[in-house]
């Protein structure tokens, strides 16, 4: 169903030369997201079907898009060579379906479907042939201009423009709503007359205005339509989305120690009454609970942190899920898939790996345990290592409720601890431990009376 009779192009195909990277500019990452996902996020929400022209890097954009794109409608088409913003839009020509056709650059990371609905109705109302967005700026630099006068309407790629044209502010910003049949009629008659040699989609502004349809502009704020042609643009842009998303969690009860030194993706979500420290990473589909204490310098990845936990300072949690009323740090890391109970404390320099650590346990030092099921109410003492690899595959240990580990043991695996064991300090565990047992694994220790001055007679 298209309920608005209009089909959306997004133009994708370019080789994002002024990147000077051999990555193409759609597949950087802002806020999370590669860049050629924001336009069609857009666009779904007001369920436009969209036809993504493909061209640098097809196979690239595209995995990334289908990976994250969460909307149906969405088709492709290959621009097999870049002769062009018009040739782009005519190799999607078999794709176009309802009444008008809107254009959209895929560079345009910050258009807001608000905007885009509201130019579908502007363009609606004035019946016109053409809408298009334009802006002021300051610096014009990179854009093509807009030239009006006397009713004429025409955009004028930089490389085309006289010096006195050069000095226009009012840019162009890659958006446009075409009404189907006057493409149809005219696409085919784009001249490659231009200092770049290409077939420029704007040229139709110009066939539209010679023709006396209606051609529509739209003013709008630079900052929601800004395009990105270079690494210092995205640099730009992902400032304001962020500064976006900060403001956003500020009105919902979020304090930002600060703000500008914080970096939030755009899928982050954060409980009232929690607390973002200084220089903080919250990245991917990470979500923080309420009234929770996130310390500065920490990173947090795809993981969900339970109401009233406290991350402290320097700690990196990936892929990983805490329980409530948690500590974690400082200086701790948890990765690939750690779950973890209500009440529980990772300490300092603690490393966990793809372990579940139930309620109330407790590794407070230096440890470092993988591959393990850890039962509730364990305490690990300090310098504890689980021995999960072989040097051939992984093994798993498990220990069981209420036991009690020792500092500076080395558990190795395959092995279980039963509830309520202990192992004394110092301990290389190897077998099974079994239930309210003590484990002592350690050599004797003999004292040979004297012996330290046969040793320094030695050194003379």
């Amino acid at each position: 169903m298209n309920p608005l009779s209009v089909h959306a192009v997004v133009l994708a195909a370019g080789r994002s030369k002024r990147f000077k990277t051999t990555k193409s500019k759609l597949l950087f990452s802002i806020c999370g997201r590669p860049m050629v996902l924001y336009p069609i996020k857009a666009l779904a929400s007001l369920n436009i079907p969209v036809t993504v022209v493909l061209g640098n890097q097809a196979e690239q954009v595209k995995t990334a898009i289908e990976q994250k794109k969460d909307a149906a409608s969405v088709d492709y088409v290959i621009q097999e060579e870049q002769r062009g913003t018009g040739h782009a839009l005519a190799c999607s020509q078999p794709m176009w379906d309802g009444k008008d056709i809107l254009i959209i650059n895929g560079d345009c990371p910050l258009i807001s479907s608000d905007l885009i609905a509201q130019t579908i109705k502007e363009h609606t109302e004035k019946n016109a042939t053409i809408t298009f967005l334009t802006a002021l700026m300051i610096d014009p630099s990179g854009y093509g201009r807009v030239y009006e006068e006397e009713g004429a309407v025409r955009i004028i790629e930089e490389k085309d423009c006289s010096s006195e044209e050069l000095r226009i502010s009012r840019i162009n910003v890659g958006v446009y709503i075409m009404r189907r049949d006057f493409l149809e009629k005219n696409i085919g008659a784009i001249q490659a007359s231009n200092a770049a040699r290409e077939l420029y989609l704007v040229d139709l502004v110009k066939m539209a205005s010679d023709q006396n349809l209606t051609v529509h502009t739209i003013s709008v704020p630079f900052d929601e339509v800004r395009g990105v042609n270079t690494l210092q643009e995205l640099w730009s842009v992902e400032q304001i989305k962020r500064s976006e998303l900060i403001r956003h969690w500020m009105s919902e009860g979020v304090q930002f120690e600060l703000a500008q030194n914080t970096h939030i993706d755009i899928d982050v979500t954060i409980g009232a009454g929690s607390f973002i420290g200084t220089s903080i990473l919250l990245l991917g589909n990470t979500t923080i609970g309420k009234n929770c204490f996130v310390g500065a310098f920490s990173i947090l990845e795809n993981t969900t942190l339970g109401d009233n936990s406290v991350i402290h300072s320097h700690t990196v949690v990936q892929d990983s899920t805490i329980g409530s009323d948690c500590n974690v740090g400082p200086f701790a890391r948890l990765r690939n898939n750690v779950t973890t109970g209500n009440n529980v404390t990772i300490g300092n320099f603690v490393e966990i790996k793809k372990s579940t650590i139930n309620e109330e346990s407790s590794i407070k030092h230096l440890s470092y345990i993988g591959d393990t099921t850890m039962g509730k109410e364990v305490n690990v003492g300090a310098g504890t290592i689980t021995c999960n690899y072989d040097g051939t595959k992984k093994h798993q240990t498990v220990i069981c409720d209420n036991a009690f580990v020792g500092s500076n043991n080395t558990i190795i695996a395959p092995v279980t601890i039963g509830q309520g064991a202990f192992t004394a300090a110092g301990s290389t565990i190897t077998h099974d431990v079994p239930a309210n047992s003590l484990a002592i694994a350690r050599s004797q220790q003999v004292n040979k009376a004297a012996y330290a001055e046969k040793l320094l007679a030695k050194k003379k």
